[in-house]
């Protein structure tokens, strides 16, 4: 049976002033700390599955960076908590709220030693309730007890006090040796106390202030008149797409370029706060509508005008003003904000997505393997095709723009792959094998190319069904992929290439008709080998 109940608390630093429960954690975008291989996690999983945390390999880990700046809250248990911050002497954290989940203590024995059991329970039934009491006190105070009733506080003032005194005796014998050393010390103090402020109220990432600033300010501004009051609202076009495509690391280039555009174009007195993963917020006191009006613009038009690195930094913006103070009056100018950043990101989507497939573009054509000759080859080709096939206008556009647009996905993987000589090894050949599902979600995000997305994703199918990447076969594979992947084997085969003889156009013939029925469909086979003899 349990002799102890440990529970299970949420250790919050002091300024932190809401109570907290495990449903407020869910649906709040905090950084939340559970330490790793504890049972809470099974059960914050199956009771609490929306909750996000990341795991810490010890409670020393968790609560230091708790303490540090480094995380909002951390679940752990009482005694576990109180051990450490009564170890390391931390007086900034604070029990913000016990959790209904307990980990309760229990003492086993040996089952062939019965006699152990009843020595032990006849051992605990004698403790009372004072003792009880001091036991709990020691280890499960620090949700309870005040430190002023602690006796290692008066301890440690006692010392620390007596500490001086020898300090003070030290400091008159060698006053002019230990000056250096004191304004060192102190130096470094303020240089520690600066960067710990400035992460708690600054984004890591960007450097611009966060969400905790923002609450802040907000506040400060409550208290006196800033009017007119104006805000803009800042949301990343492309930074899915880049970090889909490019990697994370290079999102992150993307945000720190944006957030320096945004600070080149705002004054002084503006706050730039990130308060989310591409969500950008500008507080603008004293500022009126026609102000924020031109400071959107110039942000919009440094976004459009700078360099494709590798993708273009497009961000939809809003703006509103208020004439009225108070929290209601904030609260409703950032929906509006919002609001209409939402609608510039609608009206502004198919021209932005334009921007970010031509930067794509661009930086494909960049690289060895891929060159415009060739796409224009392949689209010249398959216009003829689609003419020849009597297809609709618009089946005959969407196969020119498979054309143009069926390696986009190889922009996000090395290019030593696609250069290299010899044959790939296993795992180098599962990387180039992503490249069409790369491509897929890269054109599939946008309405105007989302109609060749699957002919993109089948490019590389074959017909006996041993392509990949979905290992389609026979007319499962959409028509354009057929037709399209025809063409470009013929002109990859008719000209230079980094891994393999150029082709006649006899010999490249014979290749596609010894490749119909098994990698080619051998209707369009016959189809194709007609209209390009007679050319």
């Amino acid at each position: 049976m349990p002799y102890i109940d440990n529970p299970n608390v949420i250790i919050t630093r002091k300024n932190f002033s809401e109570n907290l429960t495990f449903e407020k954690l869910a649906n709040a975008s905090m950084d939340i700390l559970v330490i790793e291989g504890y049972d809470i996690i099974e059960y914050l999983n199956e009771e609490h599955p929306k909750l996000e945390y990341r795991t810490v390999k010890s409670p020393d880990d968790g609560i230091r960076m708790v303490a540090f700046g480094e995380a909002d809250a951390m679940i752990i248990e009482i005694m576990n908590a109180t051990a450490i911050i009564e170890r390391d002497n931390i007086s900034n954290l604070v029990v913000n709220v016990e959790t209904p989940y307990e980990s309760s203590l229990s003492i086993a024995t040996r089952s062939d030693w019965p006699i152990l059991s009843q020595i032990f329970n006849k051992g605990l039934a004698q403790i009372t309730d004072y003792e009880e009491k001091v036991i709990e006190q020691k280890w499960m105070h620090l949700q309870e007890q005040s430190i002023f009733q602690n006796i290692y506080f008066w301890i440690a003032i006692f010392g620390f006090v007596l500490f001086l005194i020898i300090i003070i005796i030290v400091i008159s014998a060698w006053n002019s040796s230990l000056k250096s050393a004191v304004k060192e010390k102190t130096h470094a103090i303020e240089k520690s106390k600066k960067e710990l402020e400035f992460k708690t109220y600054h984004d890591e990432l960007t450097g611009l202030y966060n969400r905790v600033y923002l609450v802040e300010i907000l506040k400060q501004l409550e208290q006196k008149s800033s009017l007119p009051f104006s805000m803009i609202v800042a949301d990343l076009n492309a930074l899915k797409i880049t970090n889909d495509t490019f990697g994370h690391k290079t999102g992150d280039q993307m945000l720190i370029r944006v957030s320096e555009i945004i600070k080149e174009n705002i004054k002084d007195h503006h706050v730039a706060c990130r308060i989310g993963g591409d969500e950008i917020v500008v507080l603008m006191p004293s500022t009126s509508e026609q102000e924020s009006v031109d400071i959107v613009e110039n942000i919009q038009n440094a976004t459009l005008t700078a360099k494709d690195d590798p993708i273009k930094p497009l961000i939809a913006l809003g703006c509103a003003t208020t004439y009225e103070d108070g929290h209601n009056s904030y609260s409703r100018l950032f929906r509006l904000a919002e609001d209409k950043m939402y609608a510039n990101k609608m009206a502004d989507s198919e021209r932005n997505y334009d921007m970010i497939i031509n930067s794509i573009k661009n930086n494909l054509y960049e690289n060895k393997y891929e060159s415009r000759e060739h796409i224009n080859r392949l689209v010249t080709m398959c216009g003829q095709m689609g003419k020849i096939l009597n297809l609709e206008k618009d089946d005959i556009e969407n196969l020119a723009l498979l054309a143009e647009l069926h390696d986009i996905g190889k922009v996000g993987l090395e290019k030593e792959l696609f250069l290299k000589e010899g044959p790939l090894t296993l795992e180098e050949w599962q990387r180039v094998k992503r490249h069409p599902e790369l491509g897929f979600k890269i054109v599939s995000a946008s309405t105007k190319f989302s109609y060749i997305g699957k002919g993109i994703f089948a490019s590389h199918e074959h017909w006996d069904g041993s392509g990949y990447p979905q290992g389609l076969k026979g007319e499962e594979i959409p028509f354009i992929a057929r037709l399209f992947s025809i063409v470009e084997a013929y002109d990859v085969m008719t000209h230079e290439g980094s891994y393999k003889p150029i082709y006649t156009k006899e010999r490249a013939i014979k290749e596609l008709i010894n490749n119909s029925g098994t990698q080619f469909d051998p209707n369009l086979v016959e189809l194709f080998v007609n209209y390009i003899s007679n050319t």
